[in-house]
């Protein structure tokens, strides 16, 4: 055989002991990524509730990030060497799965997000990693409800910085950041957000004006890089590292002064702020209830301290405030803001309601409208001197669109009465609305607030708001004569027209969830069951009957009895 055939022969013995590995490999370390294909393909194909939100929780995103998460620590060797067999399946799997989640749910997505991160990190690609986290990374007041988030995202960016050796372009202080963080962050959590970002406070932007409390805490981390280089001996890895947990310790009493004592004056990535600035509120997420409920105390800001109120939220939600004059609109989604610009700073997507239902549970005494003002820095007097109300004002576009919809779609004859037959959350939702509607038909044209057409009665004194834009949405409440509804969004629509709302709950508390409202009439059940409310959610199955679907303190509620409250609490018909 001659050398050319040798070194053919040789290619070809290569070529079948690589595939040979490879099928191999298949078959023992890709074992993993098929089932985590297999659960992510059901996860697909998973349908909707009757509301027409997803039926999959956040937990079932989560578990396949956790999967994914031991794929990388159980394979780090062929991510080391970069095998291009398992790292571009990996790539295509987290890809896809994080654009999955960006639309369910975006929190989910964040933590995809940062796991791809790391094991772009590990591989040494970081100028994809700046790229990759940049656009959260620089905006971490539009990180839904997870603070952790944010500190491994700034991480992120810090190390593929460094890596790249641009650590000094880094448009953050550390030392301003990790004081933010501090402020929402308690005990061990606080300890290791300190941790992770130890080593980059005397990184990034230094502030000429920096106080003492801040010059120490970078000297604190200068030295704490020290003490935990690898040390050879018993006695002097224990020494450095009793060095190394003071230093910690003591940027930790640092960042937790400083937030202390700058209460809504704390930018994320500057110690100082604009002492004449007007005011910023963020909120990155919805939904339409929680927004509405947020009203009051951005309208008791602007008036208690007489300075324009910045409100950033997604551009989708615009229409809700439009014609509110105490707040300008920001899109949250554009260009990063410069925090250190305003003179206030209040970020509701770390959402305040959630943080003290979920430990207050169940004993809620706050209702959202003061949770979400307090949130904003707003006292309890400034509130009522507010009223403690929603408002909302149409324009004369909306007013002409309500006219134009309702003799469009005939309605105006008989008294008008809006429904919103179900909640985002289905065990919130009564599982005889259709025998609710039926009775309600007989002496009411009914106009429903949803936004599917699917399931739902049509003809003569039905009409849906399903495909009409938001704004307009809201307007058609201001025409009805009454409202039926769970808990859920609309329920506090009617409370900014002072519309009469019959409103069944169960699970929730209607005291506090309805105390902003005027001319409401709850129907519960606390007397039939001593459960009531529960403040389950829906991971939490109900006590009774052990299950995550319907609940029956809201199935007891007659058809009879909303009839009947819906025609004590009537207006004259227009």
């Amino acid at each position: 055989m001659g050398v050319s055939g040798s070194i053919k022969a040789t290619a070809d013995n290569a070529d079948l002991l690589s595939t040979f590995f490879a099928e191999f490999l298949d078959e023992a370390a890709f074992s993993e990524f098929r089932r985590i294909e297999r659960l992510f393909g059901s996860l697909l194909a998973q349908g909707s509730t009757v509301s027409g939100y997803p039926v999959i929780r956040p937990g079932d995103c989560g578990r396949i990030t956790l999967q994914l998460k031991t794929i990388f620590k159980t394979a780090r060797q062929h991510f080391r060497t970069r095998d291009a067999q398992l790292t571009e399946r990996f790539e295509r799997l987290i890809g896809a799965f994080h654009a999955f989640c960006q639309k369910v749910y975006p929190s989910e997505a964040t933590g995809a997000l940062i796991l791809h991160a790391e094991v772009l990190l590990f591989m040494g690609q970081a100028d994809r990693v700046v790229e990759m986290v940049s656009p959260l990374a620089l905006r971490p007041y539009a990180v839904e409800n997870n603070v952790v988030h944010c500190v491994k995202l700034v991480r992120l960016l810090a190390q593929a910085h460094a890596i790249i050796g641009t650590i000094d372009r880094v448009p953050i202080s550390f030392v301003a950041f990790c004081a933010w963080a501090s402020a929402y962050l308690r005990g061990v959590a606080a300890l290791k957000a300190i941790m992770r970002l130890a080593s980059f406070a005397n990184c990034g932007v230094v502030e000429e004006r920096a106080g003492p409390v801040a010059r120490l805490i970078r000297w604190s981390s200068r030295h704490y890089l020290s003490a935990v280089r690898e040390r050879n001996g018993l006695i002097s890895k224990a020494l450095w590292l009793g060095l190394a947990f003071f230093h910690l310790a003591v940027m930790m009493v640092g960042y937790k002064f400083i937030a202390a004592t700058r209460r809504g004056r704390l930018a994320p990535f500057s110690l100082h702020m604009d002492k004449g600035g007007p005011i910023l509120v963020t909120r990155a997420m919805g939904g339409i209830g929680d927004l509405l409920m947020m009203q009051p105390g951005l309208e008791a800001l602007a008036l208690s301290t007489g300075r324009r109120v910045d409100f950033a939220i997604p551009a989708k939600f615009f229409p809700i405030f439009a014609n509110d004059a105490n707040i300008q609109l920001v899109d949250i989604d554009g260009p990063p803001l410069d925090v250190s610009g305003y003179s206030r700073f209040y970020n509701l997507s770390i959402c305040p309601a959630g943080g003290y239902e979920s430990r207050k549970r169940p004993n809620v005494d706050k209702g959202r409208v003061e949770l979400f003002a307090r949130g904003m820095g707003v006292s309890l007097r400034n509130l009522k001197g507010q009223g403690w109300r929603i408002n909302r004002a149409n324009s004369s576009e909306e007013n002409a669109f309500c006219d134009r919809f309702l003799a469009e779609k005939g309605l105006g004859s008989r008294p008008l009465i809006g429904v919103q037959p179900y909640s985002r959350d289905s065990y919130k939702d009564h599982p005889g609305i259709a025998d609710i509607i039926k009775v309600l038909s007989a002496d009411y044209d009914i106009l429903f607030f949803h936004h599917l057409p699917d399931g739902l009665p049509q003809g003569p004194g039905f009409a849906s708001t399903a495909g009409v834009p938001l704004g307009n949405s809201l307007a058609l409440v201001s025409r009805l004569d009454a409202m039926v509804c769970v808990d859920s969004a609309f329920l506090h629509a009617a409370a900014a027209y002072d519309i009469p709302v019959v409103a069944m709950f169960g699970p929730t508390d209607a005291r506090t969830f309805t105390r902003h409202h005027r001319r409401i009439t709850i129907l519960w059940k606390p007397e039939t069951f001593g459960c009531v409310p529960c403040w389950r959610n829906e991971d939490l199955p109900c006590h009774l009957t052990k299950t995550l679907s319907a609940s029956p303190c809201v199935a007891k509620i007659t058809p009879q009895e909303v009839l009947t409250a819906v025609q004590a609490a009537m207006v004259p018909a227009r």
